[in-house]
C-alpha cells in the first residue's frame, strides 16, 4: 500500500466512518448517538469532524432531523462494503444459516403471506432452525415501520422509497378483473375495461399500486369507477367479490390458488400494468449477514415458486 495512503488512514479515526454510516442510515443525530451508545455532543462533534475531513457539509437540516446530501449518500455504499468486510474479518468463520438465531419481522400483503409463507417455514426449518419469523400485513406506513425498525423487511409497490431504504425487484406478473360466474359480466364475452368499470368494482384499499393504475385508465377512458366496497386485506376483498355484486382488480398469482381458479372468472387487462414490486429494506440492516441471506434465500424461493406456475 502507499505511503501517503496508509498516511491518510492514519490520520483518521475509523470511527467517525462508522458514525457517517450510521448517520446517513438514521438521518438523526440523536438517534445515531443512541444507537452507538454515544452521546448526542460526541456525535455532534463527529459529524463535524467528518465535515472537515472530507470537505463537504455532508448534510442539511430537514425539520428537526438530519438529510443526507448526494455526497454522504454516495459514500454509503463503500461504507458498507467496509462494514462487510470488518465483520468478515473479525468473525473469520464460515457462514452458516443453521447457526442463526433471533427474530426477522417481514410485512407481506395477506395474499403474498398465504401464498409464500408456507414454503418459506418449511425453508427456514430445514436450513435455518433457529430463526423465528414474525409476518405481519403490509401497512401504509411501511416505510416509516422500516425506519423506525419495527420491520426488518417488507414487500412494496409504486411508492417511491427514502433514500435510506434499499429493494430488490420482485417480478411482476399479469394483472386480471375479476368477478363470480353470477355476475352480469359473466354474459359478455371478452367485455373490454369500460364495459367493466361500468359495474360496482371492489378495491384493495392497502397502498397497493395496481388500483392506481386501474383509477388513472378510468380517468383516461372517461369513465367514473364505483367504489362500494373495500378492504385492506387482499383475502377479505376476494371473499367479498363471492357474494357477487363487485368485480375486483387482482394480480396473476391470486390463481396459483385452486380455489379462486374454480370461484372467480377473470379477465386480462393488458393496459393495467402494476408499479415494479420490490422487497424492501432499511440501511441500518444492509450489512447485517442474518438480514441479508434471509433476503436473498426470499427472493430465490419467489423466482422458483414462479417458475414452477408459468
Amino acid at each position: 500500500m502507499h505511503y501517503s495512503i496508509l498516511e491518510r488512514i492514519q490520520a483518521c479515526d475509523l470511527n467517525l466512518l462508522l458514525s457517517l454510516a450510521v448517520l446517513i442510515e438514521e438521518q438523526s443525530v440523536s438517534v445515531s448517538a443512541e444507537r452507538l451508545g454515544l452521546s448526542q455532543p460526541t456525535m455532534s462533534k463527529h459529524l463535524k469532524k467528518l465535515r472537515i475531513y472530507f470537505d463537504d457539509e455532508l448534510f442539511f437540516k430537514q425539520g428537526h432531523r438530519i438529510k443526507a446530501n448526494d455526497k454522504a449518500l454516495s459514500l454509503l455504499p463503500n461504507l458498507h462494503q467496509w462494514l462487510q468486510m470488518s465483520q468478515r474479518l473479525m468473525l473469520q468463520s464460515p457462514f452458516d444459516a443453521s447457526d442463526l438465531r433471533g427474530v426477522i419481522r417481514i410485512a407481506f400483503r395477506d395474499d403474498q403471506a398465504e401464498q409464500f409463507m408456507p414454503l418459506i417455514l418449511r425453508t427456514m426449518a430445514s436450513e435455518a432452525p433457529h430463526l423465528e419469523l414474525e409476518f405481519m400485513n403490509k401497512s401504509r406506513q411501511v416505510f416509516s415501520m422500516l425506519e423506525r425498525g419495527e420491520l426488518d423487511l417488507a414487500t412494496v409497490a409504486s411508492e417511491h422509497p427514502p433514500t435510506n431504504i434499499y429493494g430488490s425487484v420482485i417480478p411482476n406478473l399479469k394483472n386480471y378483473a375479476v368477478y363470480v360466474q353470477s355476475h352480469p359480466l359473466s354474459a359478455i364475452n371478452k367485455p373490454t375495461l369500460k364495459q367493466i368499470l361500468s359495474h360496482a368494482t371492489a378495491e384493495y384499499s392497502s397502498s397497493d399500486s395496481l388500483e392506481s393504475v386501474i383509477d388513472q385508465l378510468a380517468t383516461q377512458l372517461d369513465c367514473i369507477r364505483q367504489v362500494t366496497f373495500s378492504s385492506d386485506s387482499m383475502t377479505v376483498m376476494l371473499h367479498g367479490l363471492l357474494a357477487g355484486q363487485h368485480v375486483g382488480f387482482v394480480p396473476e398469482r391470486i390463481f396459483h390458488d385452486p380455489f379462486w381458479r374454480q370461484h372467480l372468472l377473470r379477465v386480462h387487462i393488458p393496459e393495467a400494468k402494476s408499479a415494479i414490486n420490490y422487497l424492501c429494506w432499511h440501511a441500518r440492516v444492509h450489512s447485517d449477514p442474518i438480514i441479508q441471506w434471509f433476503k436473498n434465500r426470499i427472493l430465490s424461493l419467489i423466482d422458483e415458486h414462479l417458475d414452477t406456475i408459468r
